[in-house]
């Protein structure tokens, strides 16, 4: 588990995810209808560092940093019973060529139903002992 000064304590993983962008206004949580695929590396319940998404725009970008996108997420912590939730970003590094290779996107997850917080709380948590 990593140490840091965070509300809620995050592991490294590497889980793939199905992530699609949409308008913030989106209200529909249950699949991805022209999703992509990335990475999630480090997870926490309240938000996922991502790595290899597709080149994301100026444009984009500035809109999923202004509010007016949001990312729907799509995932599984186990084999069986999938997350579902929407994200906003909070921060994105560029690669240096010395610590990472890869773009990555922090984002905190919103809307997220609360049986699937305390799910990632509890993997979160199992990974950390």
């Amino acid at each position: 588990m990593l140490n840091n000064k965070r509300l809620f304590p995050r592991t490294k993983v590497n889980f793939k995810v199905g992530f699609e962008f949409v308008k913030w206004d989106e209200t529909d949580l249950d699949h991805c209808r022209n999703s992509y695929e990335a990475s999630i590396i480090d997870i926490s319940a309240k938000g996922a560092n991502l790595n290899a998404l597709p080149d994301i725009s100026n444009g984009l970008l500035k809109k999923l940093s202004t509010g007016k996108n949001k990312i729907r997420l799509n995932f599984l912590l186990n084999e069986v019973d999938p997350i579902n939730t929407f994200a906003r970003l909070v921060w994105h590094e560029e690669p240096d060529g010395e610590g990472f290779e890869k773009q990555r996107y922090g984002f905190e997850f919103i809307d997220i139903p609360g049986s699937a917080f305390e799910r990632i709380k509890e993997f979160v948590n199992s990974a950390g002992n």
